[in-house]
């Protein structure tokens, strides 16, 4: 092959990865209706329930623009030791292992209502970093006393010097009497998300030191894993 086409295959490589690039930083704002593009503009909380076959509790679904770069608000949720200071029910984490960088095996223990014993869970959480400013963290539940699964996701993009959250939590309760639960369900994801938020705008402006080196952390268990 001459030089010349395959200056021509380099350059349109390097294009479309370019290309590829600019969709995935902008995917869940592009992928919004109009109308809850501009509900989060003027801050307010978005928030869809998404039925799925063979669980009584639906897919909990929630957007929020935030003052905060992307990396902050990735690195106060991945790190899952602290939650119990701020996660409501969160009695206590604890890391069981880490099989790689970006992966790491925690299991957690939340009080329960109506003097049910506390649940206690392991949940697989994996970090990646989908491009310089964006993260996706999932989570799958392995082990839990009250569900038969659990999955869930926190994709957070940069948008006009903000970070666009996408959460998303389904747990399929064991129990079909669960169902009369659903908007309480509801309500603790909320009240769990709301939670995230509040962290991560604190640790901005109280504990810079401590987000810096989540950050430092963070990075470091993407970095490792590309």
């Amino acid at each position: 092959m001459n030089a010349k086409p395959l200056t021509f295959v380099l350059i349109l490589l390097a294009i479309l990865g370019f290309m590829k690039g600019v969709h995935a930083a902008g995917e869940v704002w592009n992928g919004l209706p109009h109308f809850e593009q501009k509900e989060l503009s003027e801050g307010k909380i978005v928030e869809f329930e998404e039925n799925v076959d063979g669980s009584v509790w639906p897919r909990f679904i929630i957007y929020q623009l935030v003052k905060a770069p992307p990396a902050s608000v990735a690195a106060v949720f991945w790190n899952c030791e602290k939650d119990p200071e701020y996660i409501p029910n969160c009695i206590s984490v604890k890391v069981l292992n880490s099989p790689e960088p970006n992966v790491i095996n925690a299991e957690y223990t939340l009080s329960m209502p109506f003097f049910l014993p506390d649940e206690v869970y392991v949940s697989r959480n994996q970090l990646k970093k989908i491009s310089n400013h964006d993260y996706d963290i999932v989570w799958c539940v392995t082990q839990s006393r009250y569900s038969k699964s659990s999955i869930g996701s926190l994709r957070v993009e940069e948008h006009d010097g903000m970070s666009l959250i996408r959460y998303t939590n389904l747990v399929v309760p064991t129990s079909r009497f669960a169902g009369m639960l659903r908007a309480s369900a509801g309500k603790q994801v909320m009240e769990c998300f709301k939670a995230l938020t509040t962290r991560v705008v604190m640790e901005i402006e109280k504990t810079p030191a401590l987000l810096d080196k989540q950050i430092q952390v963070l990075e470091c268990a993407a970095g490792k894993a590309l």
